[in-house]
């Protein structure tokens, strides 16, 4: 069972890069009904504060989720303290939030001109503010645009934007946006897209001109950040806590939680520990983990609590590509990593990872959607087979000797495995580095802690394999694929393909995927054989 983000969108049929191994992986959370508690002198009659206690596995360094550049639990912050113009609802169907309406053809809103470039006008709804008090006006949304279209700017992707002409302020409550090429989800600018920017409080600061300035600016890390969200940020102790309280002015009314604590506890058996002693309401994302959450199933008593398990992301080893970072060369070779594909047991590793909850996958595409029979028919396969890895590895110049791999003058193949600290984490790298030593690589393990998630150059940099995850987004999720996502120090290492894998084709397809309004081009497979 799976779920995405944007249940309703074509997707492109790519075969999938060796340069990945992927299974599919569930959030666990585990849900509570939330503190109550008066706070009241004797005699006085008060309302109760209510107050949620929710664990994160680690925290993010910033608030501007643009540029934070692909944190675990950055959605989690952004949500809290912004509100985008659309969200999907678990069925993937839009609903208009920031925005007074969905555009639609219907009403005039959304123009498809004959040579496919378009117009789409959004009307922000007449009672959103910032957190400051300020209204949410047109200047903040071509704010925002300048700034994601900015070279300069480390942004993390500049999708749809980079689609998108101009962005022009028809009045306070009005945009319109030229579009210079069609692009299918034009009416569905959700979280990261388009999100407006405080220009009354960050539009001095980056007509300035200086980039780290704005973006080591404290406005974005601090209790000073204003956003447009349900809750105001009131406390942060880096490592520690971060305290949300509910934004009385808010458009959609006052949340009915006046707090929220979200405790940062990156080690999954203090997690489980505060979940079953109620120290804790509940986990977000992946923080429970499918070990810790099977072990909080198996022990919490039904009348207390329970785990609800949402499959939303998938599992996968990134490859490094990029000759300067890889401390193995023998990557390089194509060969070597359809080896290492081949060489893999992923069905016992995901029995064992997500504690039967997962199933292995050759691509990011849920077997629920209607398009994965295509998928499945064109992407190359890559089972378990020990031997044909070996026959592979000797194509490219390694030779079996006793227990160890070995090439040209018996060098060894020497192999870096990196993980981030963390029960699922560390059995997975376990997993992987004894299937691979049986193939005859020295494999190593490097285990991370969770503070490093935010390391940007350090996750960038890995110099052999390195275990990740990410939310089932089709075709969002090709970006890890793509040349203009590989992290570099001009970008400030901002990318989700940290790998390096490029390919032309693949992202001339993705542009067609993510842009034609002719179902059946974005559903085209794609001819490509190369990993």
């Amino acid at each position: 069972m799976w779920t995405r983000d944007r249940a309703n969108r074509p997707h492109m049929t790519p075969a999938w890069a060796t340069a990945v191994l992927a299974l599919a992986v569930c959030a666990c959370s585990a849900p509570g009904g939330g503190k109550s508690e008066s706070g009241s002198a004797p005699g006085a009659h008060r309302p109760a504060v209510t107050r949620a206690v929710l664990a994160l596995g680690a925290e993010v360094n910033s608030l501007a989720t643009q540029l934070e550049g692909g944190n675990t639990y950055a959605s989690e912050f952004n949500f809290m303290s912004n509100s985008p113009l659309v969200v999907l609802d678990p069925k993937g169907a839009a609903i208009p939030l920031l925005a007074a309406e969905l555009p639609s053809r219907d009403n005039g809103t959304w123009t498809v001109n004959p040579d496919g470039t378009m117009e789409t006008v959004w009307k922000v709804k007449p009672n959103a503010k910032w957190h400051d008090g300020r209204p949410v006006v047109a200047a903040d949304f071509v704010f925002a645009y300048r700034v994601t279209m900015d070279e300069a700017m480390p942004v993390r992707g500049r999708e749809p934007e980079r689609f998108m002409e101009r962005v022009e302020p028809r009045d306070d409550n009005t945009i319109a946006i030229a579009w210079k090429q069609p692009y299918p989800w034009a009416n569905q600018l959700i979280q990261r897209q388009l999100e407006p920017l405080p220009d009354h409080i960050m539009g001095s600061v980056y007509a300035n001109g200086d980039v780290d300035a704005f973006v080591n600016n404290p406005f974005w890390s601090t209790t000073s950040y204003v956003g447009t969200g349900p809750y105001v940020l009131t406390a942060w102790e880096p490592g520690a806590q971060v305290l949300y309280k509910a934004f009385d002015d808010y458009f959609m009314g006052r949340p009915k939680i006046d707090e929220i604590i979200f405790k940062v506890i990156p080690d999954s058996t203090t997690v489980v520990a505060n979940v079953l002693t109620g120290s804790i309401d509940g986990t977000l994302g992946i923080t429970l983990g499918q070990q810790a959450g099977v072990t909080v199933k198996n022990q919490w008593p039904a009348s207390e609590g329970q785990v609800i398990i949402t499959p939303v992301r998938f599992r996968y080893v990134q490859i490094q590509l990029d000759a300067n970072r890889t401390a193995q060369p023998g990557l390089l070779d194509v060969r070597v990593r359809r080896a290492i594909a081949h060489g893999v047991d992923r069905a016992t590793l995901a029995e064992i990872v997500t504690q039967g909850t997962g199933p292995p996958t050759e691509v990011p595409v849920a077997p629920s959607d209607p398009i994965f029979p295509a998928v499945d028919r064109a992407i190359v396969k890559y089972p378990y087979d020990q031997n044909r890895a070996l026959a592979l590895l000797q194509e490219a110049g390694w030779t079996r000797r006793g227990d160890l791999l070995a090439g040209d003058g018996g060098r060894p193949f020497e192999l870096d495995i990196r993980t981030t600290a963390g029960s699922d984490n560390e059995t997975e790298a376990n997993i992987l580095a004894s299937d691979l030593s049986k193939l005859g690589m020295q494999a190593t393990q490097n285990v991370a802690a969770q503070s490093r998630i935010r390391d940007l150059e350090y996750r960038a940099t890995f110099p052999g394999l390195n275990t990740t995850a990410m939310s089932i987004d089709v075709p969002g999720t090709m970006v890890i694929g793509l040349t203009d996502q590989c992290g570099s120090s001009e970008r400030r290492f901002v990318g989700s393909n940290r790998g390096c894998w490029k390919n032309p084709e693949f992202d001339r397809l993705y542009i067609l995927a993510s842009t034609s309004l002719d179902p059946r081009e974005r559903e085209m497979p794609w001819p490509g054989r190369s990993g």
